[in-house]
């Protein structure tokens, strides 16, 4: 466990956000929507995420980390993704705060395996982070997770 915590103390430390560079990657999604389960229970509230992300120069970003479900039950997992941002900023919001656009899917391992799809925006608030803002939507076997619509924001830094 040591070794897992001084490997995540060095990529932070790096504090890098650049394309091909590994960032620290921090998020907060709530249920939007979500049916409820057959036993008449709402079990999926919100999702808190840490994660380690890279980024190619290609635009496509690997991110992986640990999940944790709040909800009727508490419950954590692991979880992997993989995003492709646009390759120009979609619009700027101010000057010299550009915003680009994003899609993505990852899959988290819970009780039953959740895939998701996502789509979302990054918007640069400095020369080092970025705050992203997204939409998930879980699928699952279970009905626990299945059908929730999630809204997210994240922080990369």
């Amino acid at each position: 466990m040591r070794s897992i915590l001084l490997a995540a103390l060095v990529f932070v430390s790096a504090h890098a956000s650049a394309e091909g560079q590994i960032a620290s990657l921090f998020s907060f999604e709530a249920a939007a929507a979500r049916p409820d389960t057959a036993d008449g229970q709402k079990n999926v509230t919100s999702i808190l995420n840490t994660s380690m992300e890279y980024t190619l120069p290609e635009n496509i970003s690997f991110h992986g980390g640990f999940s944790f479900v709040i909800g009727e039950t508490f419950e954590s997992s692991i979880t992997l993704g993989s995003r492709f941002y646009s390759s120009t900023p979609a619009f700027q919001i101010f000057p010299g705060i550009p915003m680009w656009s994003f899609l993505g899917g990852g899959v988290s391992f819970l009780d039953d395996t959740v895939f998701y799809p996502e789509a979302g925006f990054r918007v640069a608030t400095s020369d080092t982070s970025r705050l992203d803002v997204f939409v998930k939507i879980l699928n699952s076997s279970n009905d626990t997770y299945d059908k929730h619509v999630m809204l997210g924001a994240g922080l990369t830094f």
